[in-house]
């Protein structure tokens, strides 16, 4: 009988700690304290919903286009541009989330290839699996390489030389807030990015209205990971050449609710090793 009573507690305290994990609270935005290397700014303009972009980039506009429109994915409003097509050094955006330190940046050749290109493959099999394309690994592993290898177009309209990776690795971020205990960030992207990523991945063949977003590098505590999404909602803002139509919401947890979570599945694991 103590042995059930005591299980039954260790239970109601997990079930407890993870309706506290989810538990919503007020948004808390992002607040923005320092941004290294190159980055842009894109603010909506008098109508809100067309987006300039700002010929001086700096933190109280970086701050504005974050807290434009919404602040949130029902309309996120401007963004802020984190480098340009992968190049180092990235640019770093810091700043604090609901107290938490927490860090978003852009990605250079070494995040896609470290761990034998472990990111590239997350991401150019997560982008097949959202079409339904699924593939063998004999073709992953080529289309992974073209993405990584392969420059886009041609001389003439890739003049630099771009490769896919390149395209994806300045993510711009359209709000960041904490909600409860997980952090939303906004990516801005195509709503329909069918035509773009038609280049992006060779040997893929997207539908229209397709949705893949860039890829943002975040720490928030001790936590780290690479966010990126394949649905989108309609952003309702635009610039001149239909950029950013679409908005990515990714998520990451705030680490301590995860350790509390883990501490009590492992206090309910024991409970049931006492009982056996």
């Amino acid at each position: 009988m103590n042995l059930l009573s005591s299980k039954t507690r260790i239970a109601l305290a997990v079930l407890a700690m993870a309706a506290s994990a989810g538990a919503s609270a007020a948004p808390i935005g992002m607040q923005v304290t320092g941004i290294s290397n190159t980055f842009a700014v894109y603010n909506a303009d008098a109508t809100g919903v067309g987006l300039l972009s700002l010929g001086v980039s700096d933190l109280a506009n970086a701050q504005a286009a974050l807290n434009d429109g919404n602040g949130d994915a029902t309309k996120p409003g401007g963004n802020v541009e984190l480098g340009k097509y992968g190049a180092k050094p990235v640019a770093v955006m810091t700043g604090t989330v609901g107290g938490k330190n927490i860090t978003l940046s852009g990605l250079d050749s070494d995040d896609w290839t470290g761990n034998n290109n472990a990111l590239a493959y997350r991401y150019v099999g997560g982008a097949a699996a959202s079409i339904n394309q699924p593939l063998t690994q004999q073709q992953l592993d080529f289309a992974v390489n073209s993405f990584l290898t392969v420059p886009v177009g041609t001389p003439v309209t890739n003049p630099l030389g771009l490769k896919p990776w390149n395209f994806v690795s300045d993510p711009n971020i359209s709000y960041v807030y904490i909600d409860g205990h997980t952090v939303n960030i906004g990516l801005a992207g195509f709503f329909d990015a069918s035509q773009a990523l038609g280049q992006l991945f060779p040997g893929l063949v997207f539908p229209k209205g397709a949705q893949v977003s860039e890829v943002v590098e975040v720490t928030l505590g001790n936590a780290h990971e690479y966010l990126f999404g394949f649905s989108a909602t309609n952003s309702l803002v635009f610039t001149k050449d239909g950029s950013y139509t679409g908005n990515y919401n990714v998520q990451i947890p705030e680490p301590e609710s995860l350790a509390l979570l883990g501490i009590g599945l492992v206090g309910l694991f024991l409970g049931r090793r006492r009982r056996v």
